[in-house]
Order: C-alpha cells, then structure tokens, then sequence
C-alpha cells in the first residue's frame, strides 16, 4: 500500500465499516454463514480494515 494521507485512510476505514453494516444489517448470523458473497464482501472490507490501520501505524 502506498503511503495516503491519514485523512484518506480514515475516510476508507469508516467507508468499510459502513460497508459491513449495511450487507449485514439484515442478516442472522445463519444468514450470514450461508451467503459466500456477503461473506467474501465482508471479509474483504475487514482486510481494507486492518490495511488501513497497518497505513496508519507505519511511524
């Protein structure tokens, strides 16, 4: 990952956040378990997470 400015890695950190909730709002966690997509989207978005808050901690 490129270094981003801090504002642009919290903006892509929440966006993936949103992201979660909004694929899972409506979901029970059997739902959930037996949706690959939704769980390959969610997943995902937990990646763009942890790469982000990686960014952030680079000092």
């Amino acid at each position: 990952m490129s270094e981003r400015d801090d504002v642009l890695l919290l903006v892509d950190i929440s966006d993936s956040i949103n992201k979660i909730l909004l694929y899972t709002s409506s979901f029970t966690f059997e739902d959930y378990t037996n949706d690959p997509k939704t769980k390959d989207a969610v997943e995902r978005n937990f990646e763009i997470i942890g790469e982000g808050f990686k960014a952030l901690n680079r000092f």
